[in-house]
């Protein structure tokens, strides 16, 4: 891998807690923002990025990944490649992106070695009161992560943060509210500058 290149592991606590929206708002934000070249690979088996991919070219995305290397679909200037894997992770790794973007959707299907190999890792989790359990039920595995994994929630409780920052001193970042992932705004751009350098 090129010494510039920062690799992000994207995973969930469970279905719906936002990965793919995070994923794609945070590359759009390297790419138009700060310039930096960056590759989203879905490496779960959602096919939302897939889905966003043939909607935006209007073409069947899945028949290129015949070739002999990965084709990205590039989408304002930001390459993505549906369906992606250990074969695209190391072409990317040789292009010299700035950043490559992993969703891995939910853990309890999500591929945790690659996760735990990506220099930064993103752990998203749902504070509603009602998804406390499904949350929780993967405190071991957060704990693990405490003091070099970040932490985030798009929505929930600040009782359920408080909460949980008080029982195992894990504390959930909250990502601002962006409804439309190619729409960077003041508060988004603050809130990712300074995820970049580590201090969500």
């Amino acid at each position: 891998m090129g010494e510039r290149t920062v690799t992000c592991g994207v995973m969930g606590a469970g279905a719906g807690c936002g990965v793919t929206h995070f994923t794609l708002l945070f590359a759009n934000h390297l790419t138009a923002i700060e310039g930096k070249k960056t590759a989203v690979l879905e490496w779960g088996r959602c096919h939302a990025i897939g889905a966003l991919c043939a909607v935006c070219t209007g073409r069947d995305i899945m028949t290129d990944r015949l070739g002999a290397e990965p084709v990205p679909v590039t989408i304002l200037d930001v390459d993505h490649f549906p369906d992606g894997g250990a074969r695209e992770l190391a072409w990317c790794q040789k292009e010299g992106y700035d950043y490559i973007l992993l969703d891995l959707g939910r853990v309890q299907e999500a591929d945790k070695g690659a996760f735990l190999q990506c220099g930064q890792k993103f752990f998203l989790g749902a504070l509603n009161e009602w998804r406390l359990e499904e949350l929780l039920g993967w405190k071991d595995l957060m704990l693990s992560g405490k003091g070099r994994w970040t932490y985030l929630a798009a929505f929930g409780s600040e009782g359920a943060r408080r909460e949980i920052w008080r029982r195992y001193r894990i504390s959930f970042g909250q990502i601002p509210y962006a409804p439309d992932v190619f729409t960077i705004d003041r508060e988004t751009a603050v809130f990712f500058k300074r995820l970049r350098k580590g201090k969500g």
